[in-house]
């Protein structure tokens, strides 16, 4: 006998009893238990505290869930940064006093237009964006200027790079508002450069957690423009919707359509936005009142501090508290503008325009949710403190598919996946006893231990269990069943050439490694790569195929020649069952 083998059994027999505690919690429900019992607030049975709080995981397509993309549209992240360019330019002027008429941009082209220049102010203008904007802008071509104007366009190279930034930006936040909102095992990702792929499986509500992905938070204090009536903004915006063909809606795109459409009908460097009437009762949109606005934002929600859900008068509300920067300027618009209307604007939509009856300076303000019930009013206001904590996205994402997979489809997919490991195994079992008898058996042993070894592996690892995840272990049985194939092929062979059993079975064990690591390495090699640049179900499935392949090397060489050894050394036999 060996002088290892005892150490072997000992270490096989301490991963059979891990393997089994691991496993337990996913086998028997145990994980479902601890959820049931943490909301219906019951105590747990004794024996669930005893065993890992965490098992396998199920993926989308096992326990049912939502898969989403989502397209960034940094159309106006591209806006907000020109005007950054555009207050830049102004601050210069003014500290170089520069007389100039007016400085904006095309919000559909992004040209920046300064007009009202003399040469002089040409001149230095040139110095300044070479000097700090050398590599943001460069000046349009000469067909696009008129004669009192310099017009400046952003490069493309700073256009492709921003476009990098906002699609990166936009997967973390995703991410992190996905992890407040706390769903297990979220896959969140890339596709190509300009889309986000999110999968969320056993989701509950799923309605709820698009809007809270979807929602960009975008905070904004913009002042009314009250140089136009507000009968007379109502009439041009009917015209404008009939003579362009524009549906009926306020819609984001609906609303940009209108602006684009009016742009020469409304003040310079105004825009409109809507507030939105809902129906107490279907909650949906019966109709929305114009104001126009002026088009920068005096504060934005990039200056909060903080934001939390409050009560007053038995209706949860949103409290916002500005930083330094936002409390400073909230102070100065609000002075410079009393009797006047301010528009707060989240993600380009009116919620509330108070008269400003006189100056703000503690650096504080309130966002009311309109009509509903109390427990609605603070699921949405909860859900925006959410959304208003995380930060906005840098761009607005547009949902391009969705997929709602139910509970019963998962379900069904289980016992499929389940039906076909089960059917898999039984037939090679049942070859394995036929073509190779006692042997067999023993390779039908370590193919059980190999199963257990894969399961209790995605238990430790808190890996995600897919139904391509399910086909990887089938396929991983096959191959640690051909590792034993050729190891008995080989033992046969020295046993024909007249050589004892236990000089066959040495010599069949040695001659077959090296081509058992070969087939093993290079199928490993080609999941690795799966696992790398795979996404999804190609992923799943290279988990458990790198999972199963790593396992099979020592259920199949080692434990099988563990039962040789025992048979050979220990009960000296001298035949083999092969």
């Amino acid at each position: 006998m060996p002088n290892s083998w005892k150490w072997k059994v000992v270490l096989l027999l301490g991963l059979l009893v891990l393997s089994v505690y691991l496993i337990v919690p996913s086998l028997f429900g145990f994980i479902q238990k601890r959820e049931e019992a943490a909301t219906q607030m019951t105590p747990l049975p004794w024996y669930v505290s005893l065993f890992p709080e965490k098992g396998i995981n199920l993926g989308l397509d096992l326990q049912g869930g939502i898969y989403m993309e989502f397209e960034v549209d940094d159309s106006n992240a591209i806006t907000n940064k020109m005007d950054l360019v555009i207050s830049d330019l102004k601050n210069f002027y003014e500290k170089e006093e520069i007389k100039f008429a007016s400085a904006s941009q095309d919000t559909s082209t992004h040209l920046v237009k300064i007009t009202g220049l003399d040469e002089s102010g040409k001149d230095k203008t040139m110095g300044f964006v070479r000097k700090n904007l050398n590599e943001v802008m460069e000046r349009a071509p000469v067909e696009l200027h008129l004669q009192d104007e310099i017009a400046f366009a952003p490069q493309a190279s700073y256009l492709e790079n921003l476009n990098k930034f906002i699609v990166r930006q936009s997967l973390e936040k995703v991410r992190n508002r996905i992890d407040r909102y706390g769903v297990a095992e979220p896959s969140i990702h890339m596709l190509g450069s300009d889309r986000i792929a999110v999968e969320l499986p056993g989701i509950k509500d799923p309605d709820r957690a698009i809007g809270i992905i979807k929602q960009a938070g975008q905070l904004e204090f913009k002042i009314v423009d009250d140089s136009m009536p507000e009968t007379k903004l109502a009439q041009i915006i009917s015209e404008v919707r009939k003579e362009k063909s524009i549906p009926e809606g306020y819609s984001i795109e609906t609303v940009r359509q209108l602006n684009e459409a009016l742009k020469d009908k409304l003040p310079p460097d105004t825009e409109i936005a809507f507030e939105t009437q809902h129906d107490p009762v279907t909650k949906k949109i019966v109709g929305g009142s114009p104001y126009l606005l002026h088009r920068k934002a005096a504060v934005t929600g990039e200056m909060l501090k903080n934001a939390s859900v409050d009560v007053q008068t038995n209706e949860p509300y949103v409290s916002l508290t500005f930083d330094g920067q936002g409390t400073k300027l909230f102070g100065e618009v609000t002075s410079e503008n009393v009797g006047k209307k301010m528009a707060i604007l989240l993600d380009g939509n009116v919620m509330k325009a108070p008269v400003i009856r006189e100056p703000i300076h503690g650096g504080r303000a309130q966002i009311t949710l309109g009509y509903g019930s109390f427990s609605d009013l603070q699921r949405e206001a909860e859900d925006l403190v959410l959304v208003l904590q995380e930060g906005a996205l840098p761009a607005r994402l547009v949902e391009a598919t969705k997929t709602v997979i139910g509970p019963s489809l998962g379900a069904d997919s289980i016992r499929k996946g389940v039906f076909a490991t089960i059917a898999g195994a039984v037939i090679v079992f049942i070859f394995m006893l036929i073509y190779y008898k006692g042997s067999g058996l023993i390779a039908n042993l370590a193919l059980m231990i190999n199963l257990l070894f894969i399961l209790s592996a995605l238990a430790l690892f808190q890996a995600t269990l897919t139904l391509p995840g399910i086909a990887g272990i089938v396929l991983t049985l096959g191959i640690a069943v051909d590792s034993n194939v050729l190891i008995f092929e080989r033992i046969r062979e020295e046993l024909r050439k007249g050589k004892t059993a236990k000089s066959a079975i040495e010599s069949g064990y040695h001659n077959a490694m090296r081509t058992i690591i070969d087939a093993n390495v290079t199928s490993l090699i080609a999941g690795l790569v799966l696992y790398q640049f795979g996404t999804g179900p190609i992923k799943g499935f290279a988990v458990t195929l790198i999972i199963g392949l790593s396992i099979s090397m020592y259920t199949a060489c080692v434990c099988t020649r563990m039962v040789y050894d025992y048979f050979i050394y220990k009960k000296k036999v001298a035949k083999v069952s092969i």
